[in-house]
C-alpha cells in the first residue's frame, strides 16, 4: 500500500500494567500472553525499574514464507515464532569493498517527524528516546539509555544517554524531545499526527489552542530526564515513543531554515545516517553520520530511487541491476514465481496493515448505516484477492489485522449481496434507483489501488445497480484533500492504516476515536468511546482485549470504513545482500544500518 503505506510495531506486556499481546512483528499470536514482560533492566546511570512491568520486547521479527506460493494464509493465530530469514551481518572477512545499497520506494510526502505521515526514510537520519530493532522486535534504548513509569503507568521518565549530539555535532538533550513534542501540538505547526500525544496531559487542549504549548506533560527536568505525565494509564507507551512522532527535531535549525530545514544540506538529524542529497522525485542519497552514538553502518553509501509507483517500476529496474532490493507487485507476482532466478531471490513477509474504504458519516447517502453496510456486503473480498490480485493480499472482513490483539472474526458483517440488496433498497435505492450519480470515491494514482478500486466499482453496479466515479490523484494533493475533509463533505475515499505500534489502541483509539477522526468520516458512537476509552488505560490483559473485541463489533457494524485486505509484501533481494528486514509493522522499506553487502 503506497497510498498511504504504514506501519507496524507490536503490543505488550501483562504484570500488573499489561496489555495486548505482542504480535506485529511476525510471529506470535493474536491472542494476548498471560507471561508478563520483565522490566526494562537498570543500567548504572538508570533508575531502578519500579513494579510496573514495561514492554521490552515486540516479539521475533518476520520471516519469509517457507515457499511464497503458500503464504496467502497467514494468521497471527497460528504462525509460530520464526527465526530471522536474511542472513546476519557478514563478517568484515566477506565484506565487499564498496558497501553501496540501492532501493526504491515513492517521493515523501513531508520528511518533518512532527507531520510525517509515513515513515520512508526518516528513521535512516533520526531516532527516538528508544527504537525497534529490525533483526528481532526487541524495544532497545536509544537516546534514553533507561527509563521507569510509576505504579500505574501515567509517568515516564526517561533518563538521556550522556554525549547524545546533532549529526552537525551540537549537544543534544532532554530539552531537544521537550521542544519536538511541544511542536507536534502546537497549533501552528498543523500537525496530522497530534493524536499520536492525545493522551500526554494538555496534548488535546494545546492542539485546540486553550492551552499554551508549554503546558503539554512533556517536560526536560534537566538536560538528562525527560518526564511524560499521561492522562490514563498506557503500559505501551515506550512502543509508542519508539515511533516518529515522537523523534528530537533540531530547534537551532528549524529556527535557521525555516521550511528549507528538511533539505539536503540544511537537515541535521541523530540517526545513523544523513541526508546528502536530495533531487525531489527522483533521487535520495545517505550516508554514515559520523557522530551517530551507536554502531558505526557497514553501508557507507545507500541510494534511494524515487518513483511516481514503485511497485510497477521497482522490479524492471532490479532486473536491470539498477537496485539491490525491490518489492514485487501483485501483477509481477507469477512472473516472478515462475522465474528460476527471481524466485530464488523472493521472499514474503505479512504486514500489520489493512486497507480500507472511508465514508462520510455525516452526509447522504453515507449518512445511513444501511448504506454504508451495503456498501461492504455488495463486493467478494475472497474473489478480489485471490483472484485478481492473485493471492498477494488477504481478505479483510474486519479492521484490525490478525497480529493486534482484539482481531474479532466475528464482528464481520454477514448476509452477503442478498443483504446488501434489501438494505439498499431499505434506506431507498431499489435496484440502485435514485443513487447519486456522482458518488466518487478519490484515491492516491496507484496501478494496485486502481485495479482494486474498478473491481469493487464493478461489484457495485452489478449487485446494487449503482454507478460510482473514480478519481485518482496525485499524493500531494491527495493528502491535501484529505485533509480538507475535516469541514469539507465527501463521499468515499481509499485510505489504509498499517501500526504505529503493535497495540489496538494505535487503531481503535488514534484512528476511529470522535476526539481524533483520524479519517474525518465524522462517525460517533457512544459506547465505542466507552469502550475503547475504557480499554486503553485497562491493565487486565485479558479484558482490556475482550473489550477491544466488543468495539470492533461496532466498528465494522456501525462504523464509517470498510475493510477490503490485509497486507502482505513480496520482496526481491540480490543473494550479496545481507541483512535486509521487513517486520510487519513498519517492515516496507529496510533499515540501512542493518545491511551489508558480502563478497
Amino acid at each position: 500500500m503506497y497510498a498511504v503505506n504504514r506501519r507496524t510495531f507490536l503490543t505488550l506486556s501483562a504484570a500488573g500494567t499489561a496489555a495486548a499481546a505482542l504480535a506485529a512483528c511476525g510471529g506470535t499470536t493474536s491472542a494476548p500472553t498471560n507471561t508478563p514482560a520483565p522490566a526494562v533492566a537498570p543500567t548504572a546511570a538508570g533508575p531502578a525499574a519500579t513494579a510496573t512491568a514495561v514492554p521490552q520486547s515486540l516479539g521475533v521479527a518476520t520471516a519469509p514464507a517457507s515457499s511464497p506460493a503458500t503464504t496467502g494464509t497467514v494468521s497471527a493465530a497460528t504462525v509460530a515464532p520464526a527465526t530471522v530469514a536474511p542472513s546476519a551481518a557478514a563478517s568484515s572477512a566477506n565484506l565487499a569493498a564498496t558497501q553501496t545499497f540501492r532501493y526504491a520506494g515513492p517521493e515523501p510526502i513531508n520528511f518533518d517527524p512532527a507531520n510525517c505521515q509515513d515513515p520512508v526514510n526518516e528513521p535512516q537520519v533520526f531516532e527516538g528516546l528508544v527504537t525497534v530493532s529490525w533483526k528481532d522486535g526487541t524495544l532497545e534504548p536509544a537516546m534514553a539509555q533507561s527509563y521507569q513509569t510509576n505504579a500505574d503507568a501515567t509517568v515516564w521518565t526517561f533518563k538521556m544517554r550522556p554525549g547524545m549530539k546533532w549529526s552537525d555535532g551540537t549537544p543534544l538533550t532532554a530539552k531537544d524531545f521537550q521542544y519536538a513534542w511541544r511542536r507536534v501540538v502546537d497549533p501552528k505547526t498543523a500537525s496530522i499526527y497530534t493524536a499520536s500525544l492525545a493522551n500526554v496531559k494538555n496534548a488535546l487542549e494545546v492542539v485546540k489552542g486553550t492551552v499554551p504549548p508549554d503546558q503539554l506533560g512533556a517536560k526536560a527536568l534537566d538536560d538528562g530526564t525527560f518526564e511524560v505525565t499521561l492522562n490514563s494509564p498506557a503500559p505501551y507507551f515506550p512502543l509508542l515513543a519508539a515511533t516518529w512522532t515522537c523523534y528530537p527535531t533540531p530547534q537551532h535549525i528549524i529556527e535557521k531554515f525555516g521550511p528549507k530545514w528538511l533539505e539536503a544540506g540544511n537537515l541535521v538529524g541523530n540517526g545513523p545516517y544523513v541526508l546528502k542529497e536530495w533531487k525531489h522525485d527522483q533521487l535520495q542519497v545517505f550516508e554514515p553520520n559520523p557522530n551517530y552514538w551507536g554502531p558505526k553502518p557497514t553501508i557507507t553509501h545507500a541510494e534511494f530511487t524515487i518513483y511516481d509507483d514503485p511497485l510497477t517500476k521497482s522490479l524492471p529496474a532490479y532486473q536491470n541491476n539498477e537496485l539491490d532490493s525491490a518489492q514485487v507487485a501483485p501483477g509481477d507476482y507469477d512472473h516472478v514465481l515462475s522465474d528460476p532466478k527471481l524466485s530464488k531471490e523472493l521472499k514474503g513477509y505479512p504486514l500489520s496493515q489493512t486497507n480500507m474504504l472511508q465514508l462520510d458519516a455525516t452526509s447522504k447517502p453515507t449518512s445511513d448505516v444501511r448504506v454504508r453496510n451495503a456498501l461492504s456486503l455488495a463486493f467478494d473480498r475472497t474473489t478480489l484477492t485471490d483472484i485478481v490480485l492473485k493471492k498477494y493480499y488477504l481478505p479483510a472482513a474486519t479492521i484490525l489485522p490478525p497480529d493486534i490483539a482484539g482481531y474479532n472474526p466475528a464482528a464481520a458483517l454477514t448476509g452477503g449481496v442478498e443483504k446488501a440488496k434489501q438494505l439498499m433498497a431499505d434506506a431507498g435505492f431499489p435496484n440502485g434507483q435514485g443513487f447519486p450519480s456522482d458518488f466518487t470515491v478519490v484515491y492516491t494514482t496507484n496501478s494496485v489501488t486502481k485495479t482494486i478500486l474498478e473491481f469493487i466499482q464493478n461489484e457495485w453496479k452489478k449487485n446494487l445497480g449503482i454507478t460510482v466515479q473514480l478519481n485518482a490523484m496525485e499524493s500531494k494533493a491527495y493528502v491535501a484533500w484529505r485533509s480538507a475533509r475535516a469541514t469539507q463533505p465527501f463521499n468515499a475515499y481509499y485510505g489504509g492504516w498499517g501500526s504505529d505500534y503493535g497495540d489496538p489502541s494505535n487503531w481503535h483509539n488514534f484512528l476511529f476515536s470522535a476526539d481524533t477522526d483520524f479519517y474525518h468520516t465524522h462517525w460517533k458512537n457512544d459506547q465505542f468511546e466507552s469502550l475503547i476509552a475504557k480499554a486503553k488505560g485497562t491493565t487486565d490483559q485479558a479484558a482490556r482485549t475482550k473489550m477491544y473485541q466488543d468495539a470492533e463489533v461496532l466498528l465494522v457494524q456501525q462504523g464509517a470504513s470498510i475493510p477490503i485486505n490485509f497486507n502482505q509484501a513480496f520482496f526481491v533481494t540480490k543473494p550479496t545482500v545481507q541483512g535486509v528486514y521487513h517486520p510487519a509493522v513498519l517492515g516496507t522499506y529496510p533499515r540501512l544500518k542493518f545491511i551489508s553487502v558480502t563478497k
